[in-house]
């Protein structure tokens, strides 16, 4: 009777008028190794989605609430929490609803992985759970808030090197809550071969290449050949494999662009993701410069080859929108 109380005062204040609004602020949650915060699809720079709270040791949605209370406070002011991201807008404000509000529900707890990344911001890469996110996720799931087309989005870190993945990855499945996975694709899972097999999971994997010399300059390490091999295991099932290309300095020239979208052809892939890296795309201070001419001539000309090859193609959403429509229009 309380939470529901609570949520009628909430709406009663914000539901129905024109605000500045984003979705996520009632539909996403992301767990991080030392604090959870509201969505993962902030484009503001210095990248900093909103806060809730520091590490989590269980789930107190009348805690939440006020979270998201302050949360909407704070975006109507001129230097609000969510000010710069592009997703940030003037709209009508939805009710919150009484129970199914997540979404799209992150898992980011872990920063133990088997890449490097040179874009990646996670600096230790050997550091597994710091807290149990799977008591919290029954927590949730007792107060009925995944929406039934809540989408469970594995980032990391590599999500196949962390301790609760099989646990977590199966009480989902149960639960027949869709799964998401990105995987550097070095290791090979048949949990998400099943996944894959009966559409309750899909996996995106990003060379970010098509050479092995441009793979080993962006992932600092050799195993270009193992994740190939791999993607064309899970292109058994291809409807739910995505294969990513990220643009930026180390990944723009033709060679790549045209060498990737033949291991595509040759590995069965259907689906590939153009993407640009996120400090390219949104920081003019990027150590990686910034999008060029050359690279929105590239991105076109990775989605003509798609086009030309019957490969379904995504463009990401890091894109600013001038240059999607762009790469999307040519």
């Amino acid at each position: 009777m309380f939470k529901r109380f609570k949520i009628n005062q909430f709406n009663k204040k914000w539901a129905g008028k024109e605000l500045m609004f984003c979705p996520k602020i009632y539909e996403d949650i992301l767990f991080w190794p030392n604090s959870v915060h509201k969505c993962c699809h902030c484009t503001k720079v210095p990248y900093s989605p909103p806060f809730i709270s520091y590490i989590p040791y269980k789930f107190n949605f009348s805690e939440y609430l006020d979270h998201i209370e302050r949360i909407m406070q704070s975006n109507q002011m001129s230097n609000g929490i969510c000010t710069g991201c592009k997703f940030l807008v003037k709209q009508i404000v939805p009710v919150l609803p009484y129970e199914n509000q997540i979404k799209f529900f992150t898992i980011n707890h872990f920063s133990k992985c088997n890449s490097n990344c040179i874009y990646c911001a996670i600096r230790r890469k050997t550091e597994d759970i710091k807290y149990r996110l799977f008591p919290i996720i029954k927590q949730m799931m007792n107060k009925k808030m995944f929406n039934e087309s809540c989408l469970i989005n594995w980032g990391g870190g590599e999500p196949l090197l962390c301790s609760e993945f099989e646990q977590i990855a199966e009480f989902f499945y149960k639960n027949k809550i869709r799964q998401a996975v990105n995987s550097s694709g070095i290791e090979f899972s048949q949990t998400i071969l099943n996944g894959l097999k009966d559409c309750s999971m899909s996996i995106q994997i990003s060379p970010d290449s098509g050479t092995s010399e441009t793979y080993q300059k962006i992932k600092r390490q050799n195993n270009f050949e193992k994740v190939w091999e791999n993607i064309k295991k899970y292109a058994q099932y291809p409807d739910m494999l995505f294969v990513k290309y990220i643009f930026f300095s180390l990944s723009a020239n033709e060679n790549d662009v045209r060498e990737f979208i033949n291991k595509c052809i040759n590995s069965g892939v259907k689906h590939i993701v153009i993407d640009c890296e996120s400090n390219t795309a949104n920081n003019p201070n990027s150590v990686f410069g910034h999008i060029t001419e050359e690279m929105i001539n590239l991105a076109v000309l990775m989605k003509n080859l798609a086009v030309e090859n019957n490969l379904a193609y995504e463009i990401s959403y890091q894109w600013p929108e001038e240059y999607k429509k762009q790469i999307e229009n040519c």
